[in-house]
C-alpha cells in the first residue's frame, strides 16, 4: 500500500459514448421514415429503432402543442343544389382528413354544428 492517500483522486473524462443530436438532425432523420422502414433508417444512422420512435413521438407532441405547426382551419364546402326538388336527392359523401391520419366520412345532409363538435372532440382526444 504505497502512495499518498491524503490528496483526493482526480479523474478526467476523455471521451463520451453518447452522441448529441440537434433538433434539426432528429427531425430530418424522423422524416426519412416516411420513405422507408424504421429499421432501415435506424441502421443507416446507427441508432436503435426505439430511439426513432421516441423522437417521432416527441416531434408529434411538439407539433400538437402548436410550436411549429400551422393551426388547422376549416374550409368552406359548398354542395350543389339538387336538380329537382321533387326527385329524391342522391346521398353525397364528404371525407374530411384530420391531423394524425384520422378521416371523418359524413353524408351531405350532416348537421354542421354536430360535425364541428365531432371534429373538435376527435382533435382533443388525440
Amino acid at each position: 500500500m504505497s502512495g499518498d492517500r491524503t490528496t483526493p483522486r482526480r479523474f478526467d473524462i476523455v471521451a463520451t459514448t453518447r452522441r448529441q443530436w440537434s433538433a434539426e438532425q432528429k427531425r430530418a432523420i424522423v422524416n426519412e421514415i416516411a420513405g422507408g422502414s424504421v429499421s432501415e433508417v435506424a441502421r443507416r444512422h446507427g441508432v436503435h429503432t426505439s430511439q426513432l420512435f421516441r423522437w417521432r413521438r416527441e416531434l408529434h407532441t411538439e407539433l400538437a402543442d402548436g410550436a411549429t405547426a400551422a393551426t388547422p382551419k376549416f374550409l368552406p364546402v359548398r354542395l350543389p343544389a339538387p336538380a329537382a326538388a321533387s326527385a329524391p336527392a342522391k346521398m353525397t359523401w364528404i371525407e374530411i382528413a384530420i391531423l394524425g391520419g384520422r378521416t371523418v366520412r359524413v353524408g351531405s345532409d350532416v348537421d354542421t354544428r354536430a360535425l364541428v363538435r365531432i371534429i373538435v372532440a376527435l382533435e382533443e382526444g388525440r
